[in-house]
């Protein structure tokens, strides 16, 4: 009899669990392996001198991203890194980037993003620590941060809102004797961001943001007590053959305690179709001195926008295929407080299906003399850089490259300093 009931409550438990419908996730891969081999007088030190040292090294990086669909409005949204800052560093140890040398066995997954992303006709949010970047080409802001990003289309417009937590110090009033209140010293940024199509040619936009630091700052956080808006214009438009995009962005409330924020940023760029290639330029003026340009800071040091790309320089500004070991004349375009000027033309040729390049030249000068060490010259001219690449797909996912660089130093440094030079061979699959 116990037998019979055991057999009856099993088939009971079967049948309704046949009866609940499975959830059918769609499981999506993606990511990107690259690795180079780098030499160069200044890309492994980040130091302008003279007899400068050369270096030489392997960089090798891993990106993998996880989308778990539900369906078409819900899917959760993950990326990891795995880094061998340079091959040969360490090997049998827990490190960030470790694991390059003999043995490997070393523990170095970064997570990148976890978030939610919900998709339905009312609205797109996303939540969770996801990648944010500003509407002026990243000079604000342009990283991964834990938040809600809120986000609605109209026919001819779209509107973003947002919140993101960069830092809770977790030490503020506290609410028992030797217990610290989280959210009582906190580093938060907020967003609204909107963009309306004027026509099929013409996109116009406006962008506020609000920064609030009271967080206790690290050793290497940049500025202290900080609570800074930015707000800020942009546009992008067809006149004949020509695209141009821009912005304008002006920055007010307190830079730190006792220093008003007084920042500010201009840009304008250009395309055009040019004897089979594309022709592109950029020019980018961001005050210094006391306008010093705010851009956000983690207590690690490193600024988490500022970031330039679109010039396509390799040493003056930062190398787009840098990773861990990323130096340039100008990190970041707060540059020390002192800004920048910086103009670039560029142009991209397609050789054959197979065969790619692009040649760039660019010059900067900081915006106003701030005094920092290294201006060891008797002029506000940074340099002039000249760089090429050249690219062949061994097949639709693996890409072979070279790229290469020299900057002719301007009197900014020391008389004595070197030129400088970089070459990479790289080769990339992405899937």
């Amino acid at each position: 009899m116990k037998n019979k009931k055991l057999v009856v409550a099993v088939a009971a438990a079967l049948t309704a669990a046949s009866a609940v419908p499975a959830l059918a996730l769609e499981n999506q891969f993606t990511g990107s392996f690259t690795t180079f081999f780098d030499t160069g007088n200044f890309a492994g030190t980040g130091v302008v001198t003279d007899d400068a040292p050369t270096s030489n090294y392997f960089v090798q990086r891993l990106r993998l991203g996880y989308t778990a669909k539900a369906d078409d409005h819900v899917k959760l949204v993950t990326k990891f890194e795995f880094d061998y800052n340079f091959w040969g560093n360490s090997s049998y140890e827990n490190a960030r980037g470790g694991g390059g040398a003999l043995g490997a066995d070393t523990v170095n997954m970064e997570t990148k993003h976890i978030y939610l992303d919900l998709n339905y006709p009312t609205i797109n949010a996303k939540i969770g620590m996801q990648p944010v970047s500003d509407a002026f080409k990243g000079v604000v802001f342009d990283a991964d941060m834990a938040g809600i990003v809120l986000s609605h289309e109209y026919s001819n417009a779209t509107v973003t809102a947002g919140y993101s937590r960069f830092h809770d110090s977790a030490d503020g009033k506290e609410a028992a004797p030797g217990v610290n209140a989280l959210g009582s010293k906190t580093y938060d940024m907020y967003l609204l961001d909107g963009k309306y199509t004027v026509s099929k040619e013409f996109t116009v936009g406006a962008a506020y943001y609000y920064i609030n630091d009271n967080h206790t700052p690290g050793t290497y956080t940049l500025y202290t007590d900080s609570k800074v808006h930015t707000l800020g214009l942009n546009a992008a438009g067809v006149i004949g053959p020509v695209s141009l995009d821009g912005f304008a962005v002006k920055q007010f409330g307190d830079l730190t305690t006792g220093v008003d924020a007084k920042g500010y940023a201009l840009n304008v760029g250009a395309k055009m179709a040019l004897a089979g290639g594309t022709a592109r330029t950029e020019f980018l003026y961001v005050s210094g001195g006391k306008n010093a340009f705010y851009v956000p800071s983690s207590d690690q040091g490193f600024t988490e926008g500022g970031q330039f790309y679109n010039s396509e320089m390799t040493m003056l500004g930062r190398d787009k295929w840098a990773t861990t070991i990323d130096n340039a004349i100008i990190y970041d375009v707060n540059n020390n407080g002192e800004g920048v000027i910086m103009g670039t033309v560029g142009y991209d040729y397609n050789f054959t299906d197979k065969i790619s390049g692009a040649a760039n030249l660019g010059f900067a000068a900081v915006a106003k003399d701030a005094g920092v060490a290294r201006h060891a010259g008797d002029s506000d001219y940074l340099g002039t850089e000249i760089n090429a690449e050249c690219y062949y797909k061994l097949s639709p996912n693996v890409t072979l490259g070279a790229r290469g660089g020299y900057v002719v130093v301007g009197d900014y440094f020391a008389k004595d300093a070197d030129n400088l030079w970089d070459m990479k061979a790289l080769v990339n699959y992405s899937f």
